[in-house]
């Protein structure tokens, strides 16, 4: 999964959320994620939004936070 990707290089109408440690899950609409946070933004930018408040996230044993996005392991990024 590489989070240096950025919006402009997954063209996915909608972008999925997961986490596995949570079992919570959701979709973003990348259009509104455009208008919002621009073409540029990256996926490690929108973990941490979309994480926000996870205790796992920040702990003193670092990043156990299980938030990904499916895109991100196929072939949805466009080099």
């Amino acid at each position: 999964m590489d989070l240096n990707a950025t919006l402009r290089q997954v063209r996915d109408i909608v972008i999925t959320v997961e986490c596995a440690a949570c079992g919570r899950s959701g979709q973003l609409d990348r259009a509104i994620l455009l208008t919002k946070h621009g073409a540029a933004v990256t996926f490690a930018r929108l973990r941490r939004m979309a994480a926000m408040g996870c205790d796992r996230l920040v702990s003193l044993d670092g990043d156990r936070c299980q938030t990904r996005f499916p895109c991100l392991d196929g072939e949805s990024i466009v080099r």
